[in-house]
C-alpha cells in the first residue's frame, strides 16, 4: 500500500508539472501552427496613432481592447539608479518634455517630464514604469514582447518579469545568442527571439541554445526562408513598419501585400497599426 501511494504521488506530481507546462500562455500561443488564417498580431512600441503615446500604459489599454489577442512590444531602459522604465531612445527629447540621456537621469527626474505623442505634442502622461505595466499585464493574461535595450540589465529585467508572476507571458528580445544563452541558463523555459536574415543562421543558433521556445526576428522573406524555420517549429515575424515599409501605404492598398505574407508563411506580423492590420483577417477555426 505504502509503495502503490509513493508511485501515485510521484505520478500526480509528473502529470501535473506537465500539465502546468503545457498549459503557459506563451507555449499555447506560440505553438507553430500549419496553414493558419490569422496571424499573431505584434503591435510595435504598443501600436500608438499620430495622437497617441509610444510605449505608455494608455496606449497599450488601448490596443488590448480593440485587439484582446494582441502581443504588446514594449522598449525596456535603465535609469542611473537602475530603475526600469520603458522609453525607446536614451535621449529622450523625441518622446517627453525633457532632454538628455535617460541612462544618466534618476528615475525622480524623468517622473517629472511628461510624455509626447507621435506628432510631438505634451500630453499629461508620465513615463511608464516597466514594474507598473507587467502588473497590469499580468492581471489580464497579455502577452508581452519585451525589447531590453543595449545597456539594460537582463537579469533585473527578468527578476522584475519573475516578480510579477508575468513570465510565461514574455518573450525576451535577445541582441546576441550570448544573451538568450546566458538568459536560458537562468529561465530554461524562457521564449526568446532572435534576428535572422539566412537560413543558415539556424545551425549556428542550434549550436549555442535549444530551438525550442525561439522566435525568429526577419524582415519580409520568401516562403522557402519560413519552410525552413517551419520544420524546426519555429514561428517568424515579418515586419511592416518602417519608412518602406507597408504600413506607410493606405490599409486598403496594402491589405492584399499583408494577406499574401501571411500565406507565404508569416506567423507573426509586427506593426505600427495593430488595430487595422488584425481587421484584415478573421478568426482562426
Amino acid at each position: 500500500m505504502r509503495f502503490s501511494l509513493s508511485l501515485f504521488l510521484v505520478l500526480y506530481c509528473l502529470t501535473t508539472g506537465l500539465a502546468q507546462s503545457t498549459n503557459r500562455l506563451v507555449d499555447v500561443r506560440f505553438q507553430y501552427k500549419a496553414g493558419r488564417s490569422r496571424p499573431l498580431i505584434l503591435a510595435h512600441r504598443g501600436g500608438p496613432g499620430p495622437t497617441d503615446t509610444e510605449n505608455s500604459l494608455v496606449t497599450f489599454r488601448q490596443t488590448v481592447h480593440a485587439v484582446p489577442d494582441a502581443i504588446l512590444e514594449m522598449d525596456v531602459r535603465m535609469t542611473v539608479d537602475s530603475v526600469l522604465v520603458l522609453l525607446h531612445d536614451d535621449d529622450i527629447a523625441r518622446t517627453t518634455t525633457g532632454t538628455g540621456s535617460l541612462k544618466t537621469m534618476m528615475w525622480s527626474t524623468l517622473n517629472q517630464v511628461r510624455l509626447r505623442n507621435l506628432n510631438g505634442e505634451p500630453t499629461a502622461q508620465k513615463i511608464a514604469l516597466f514594474s507598473e505595466v507587467l502588473r497590469w499585464a499580468s492581471a489580464r493574461k497579455v502577452l508581452m514582447a519585451i525589447d531590453a535595450k543595449p545597456g539594460t540589465d537582463l537579469n533585473r529585467v527578468m527578476q522584475t518579469i519573475k516578480q510579477a508572476g508575468a513570465l510565461d507571458q514574455v518573450f525576451l528580445i535577445c541582441y546576441s545568442v550570448a544573451d538568450a544563452k546566458r538568459m536560458r541558463l537562468l529561465f530554461p523555459d524562457l521564449w526568446v527571439a532572435l534576428g535572422f536574415e539566412t537560413t543558415e543562421q539556424l545551425k549556428t543558433v542550434g549550436k549555442e541554445i535549444e530551438l525550442r521556445n525561439l522566435i525568429a526576428l526577419a524582415s519580409i522573406r520568401d516562403r522557402a526562408f519560413y519552410d525552413a524555420f517551419h520544420r524546426q517549429g519555429v514561428l517568424c515575424t515579418a515586419s511592416t513598419y518602417g519608412h518602406t515599409g507597408l504600413d506607410e501605404l493606405p490599409v486598403a492598398h496594402a491589405a492584399e501585400k499583408y494577406r499574401f505574407l501571411v500565406k507565404n508563411g508569416a506567423d507573426i506580423l509586427t506593426t505600427d497599426r495593430p488595430i487595422e492590420v488584425s481587421a484584415l483577417f478573421q478568426p482562426d477555426r
